[in-house]
């Protein structure tokens, strides 16, 4: 048989069972946004006019052809959007530099290439073509258009609006006319989705169930590029969810808990379990992907026998080998070495395991670094930067206010209690300080770092937290109440 192309087979098993690909460690927040927003408005815009007007220079300090000032002023005048007794040059070339900080506050816009901009923005007129990274921000859209649509239709006839900020800095190159058409859903010929079982649906109940109680908030939240960032939060969540219930949904197991962290102290027991939930879910993505490769294998008609007389599988034909062929070959030889005395279904998963190992070594990126890039920019992941692998838990104040938007609703007093079910039920969170959650860590071996003791000093932090924020308060009887506002 033909020699197996990594490259080509890891694109096809992200096609066939993820619904995009989790391979770039340069994805940002704004991917997620513009992705999601074009699958739920349905259409792009044409954004000539705001690349023109906004793209100054690049990070080298280079200006593009056709955007000097001069260029842009006469377009604009010729286009009657400017009056140039009113107007100089000088004047629009300062503001001009301001919007180029505005659109691309989340460093998604890497040139004037269309394939190579996402802005950051807060209407329909700034949804560009399909973009480098934002297929995952397509794949969520598309899950909250199918299974909570009416937080879908709110975002749209949100994006329908041009009254934000930026929208008004911009409208006089906006076009409304539309693009492009967008409406095919990339989760729905998924295996996971067409034939689901009960972790997937519990994955959709609890996306529709936040959904839904953040639809409340947002309806009444005055500021609508806060809405939309709150929404973006909530596709991000429902991203990493996904990824570390992959093993899940396929290959049956537990869901991964995720442990939050509100210690505040890295050496603590409470972060080193947050750290072994992390690395558990690491290898849970990994264990996927194993068997992943090996069922591709098996569809493109590969058996044991075939694999041990199969030569190294190479990264990409066209191109050289960054780890070295040597080392290719090493890990290949191994698997046969183990695969030989196995049956047939272990040994065609021992080469996936391989095939998952050596992509790691060859790409630029795999899912696990894209994880770690998404979480950390977005305030799920701590430390922020790069040199720390081992990431645990810990939420910023804007990604813990969404999450909580989607547990308790406007006029609503929980107990802390029902609070812990509904964090369980809808995100896959445990914070301590019940049974229920020493358990659950129990089952991931996490509980070997935090005993009882502490898991309740930890949702105690939390409760601060909490309180902080004005999210809570202690009763006079000593029982936490959560509210986020309609009641007195």
């Amino acid at each position: 048989m033909d020699k197996i192309c990594m490259h080509a087979l890891r694109a096809s098993v992200d096609e066939r069972y993820v619904g995009f690909k989790p391979n770039g460690a340069s994805i940002k927040p704004v991917h997620i946004a513009s992705g999601a927003a074009r699958i739920i408005f349905g259409q792009s815009s044409n954004t000539d006019g705001i690349k023109k007007l906004s793209y100054v220079c690049n990070a080298k300090g280079k200006t593009p052809t056709g955007n000097s000032i001069d260029e842009i002023f006469e377009y604009l005048v010729s286009a009657g959007s400017i009056d140039a007794d009113d107007i100089s040059k000088d004047s629009l070339a300062a503001l001009r530099s301001v919007l180029q900080k505005v659109v691309a506050a989340d460093d998604g816009v890497f040139g004037v290439n269309d394939g190579m901009i996402s802005y950051s923005a807060g209407s329909s007129a700034f949804i560009t073509r399909f973009a480098m990274y934002e297929d995952a921000g397509e794949f969520i859209g598309g899950i909250v258009k199918r299974f909570c649509p009416e937080l879908s239709s709110y975002i749209k006839n949100c994006m329908s609006s041009m009254d934000d900020p930026i929208s008004v800095l911009f409208e006089p190159v906006l076009d409304n006319s539309g693009d492009r058409l967008y409406e095919e859903l990339r989760h729905e010929e998924l295996p996971a989705f067409i034939e689901q079982g009960q972790q997937m649906k519990d994955y959709l109940e609890g996306l529709s169930t936040a959904g839904k109680c953040l639809l409340e908030h947002l309806v009444q939240h005055p500021n609508k590029l806060t809405r939309l960032r709150l929404f973006n939060f909530y596709c991000i969540w429902g991203v990493i969810r996904y990824l570390s219930l992959l093993e899940a949904f396929y290959c049956g197991g537990s869901p991964r808990p995720i442990f939050l962290d509100f210690s505040n102290d890295s050496q603590s027991s409470i972060a080193r379990a947050s750290v072994m939930c992390y690395t558990q879910i690491h290898r849970a993505i990994s264990r996927f992907y194993a068997w992943a490769f090996a069922q591709e294998l098996i569809h493109l008609g590969y058996n044991k026998q075939e694999l041990l007389n199969t030569d190294t599988p190479v990264y990409d034909i066209s191109k050289e080998s960054k780890a070295g062929a040597a080392e290719l070959s090493h890990m290949w030889e191994l698997a046969k070495d183990d695969a030989r005395d196995c049956n047939e279904d272990e040994a065609v998963l021992i080469f996936g395991t391989a095939i998952y190992d050596m992509i790691a070594l060859e790409a630029s990126s795999h899912p696990v670094n894209y994880l770690r890039s998404l979480g950390t920019l977005s305030g799920v992941l701590w430390p922020p930067t790069n040199f720390h692998v081992n990431k645990r838990f810990i939420l910023s104040q804007d990604m813990l206010e969404m999450i909580l938007r989607c547990c308790v609703m406007p006029t609503e007093v929980i107990p802390a209690t029902e609070l812990r079910d509904r964090l369980w039920q809808r995100f896959g969170i445990i914070i301590g300080g019940s049974e229920k959650d020493t358990a659950l860590l129990y089952e991931t071996g996490s509980i070997l770092h935090a005993d009882t003791d502490s898991l309740s000093n930890n949702f105690n932090h939390f409760a601060v937290a909490l309180q902080n924020v004005n999210f809570a308060e202690v009763m006079a009887d000593g029982i936490l109440q959560i509210r986020l506002g309609g009641t007195q």
